[in-house]
């Protein structure tokens, strides 16, 4: 039980997430989920996540499909494929935020979509995506990332977002239809 100097919350309080009763838990479990992101954007990233899959470490991670290390990535993936441990979902990614190792879109080089910064890169920042990019050139990349996850061999299952970039109002309903649809 918690308590604080007013009040105290016990854990019967809240209702069992439905999801967890689905997954076999009761309602006393506690779930931790340790969940890695970035993979695939550096060498680095890839020989981390295997190390730590390999100690029973990590249960979830994404990987970023537009980054440079990304077909590592998906080769760690297909190569064990039959581990159940393997929980790979996608970064999806709209942001470059290093000065001297960048990615840019997979989708388009066409300046007018707003997913690139005058270096040819996804901008480092992100309010220069939120308010400036085009949402269907949005779309258009957060789906091809996706795809070339799947066309990859990674069993996709689930997507979150780099940079919290997509929690904007005018990019959360894509997020949120593309989430739906994968």
């Amino acid at each position: 039980m918690w308590h604080h100097s007013s009040f105290s919350i016990h854990p019967s309080s809240f209702p069992m997430n439905p999801i967890l009763r689905t997954l076999g838990f009761s309602p006393t479990d506690r779930v931790v989920i340790l969940h890695a992101d970035d993979i695939g954007s550096s060498q680095g990233t890839v020989a981390a996540y295997a190390d730590l899959l390999a100690a029973g470490i990590f249960s979830s991670a994404a990987a970023m499909a537009a980054c440079p290390w990304f077909p590592a990535a998906a080769a760690l993936c297909r190569e064990r494929r039959d581990d159940p441990r393997i929980d790979m979902g996608v970064h999806l990614t709209l942001n470059s935020e290093w000065d001297a190792y960048r990615w840019g879109p997979i989708s388009t080089r066409d300046r007018a979509s707003g997913l690139l910064d005058d270096e040819g890169y996804f901008p480092r920042r992100e309010p220069a995506v939120q308010t400036q990019a085009d949402l269907v050139a949005v779309e258009q990349e957060l789906r091809a990332q996706i795809q070339r996850a799947l066309a990859a061999g990674i069993d996709v299952t689930h997507i979150d977002t780099h940079m919290l970039t997509l929690f904007h109002p005018r990019l959360l309903p894509i997020y949120l239809r593309l989430s739906r649809e994968y």
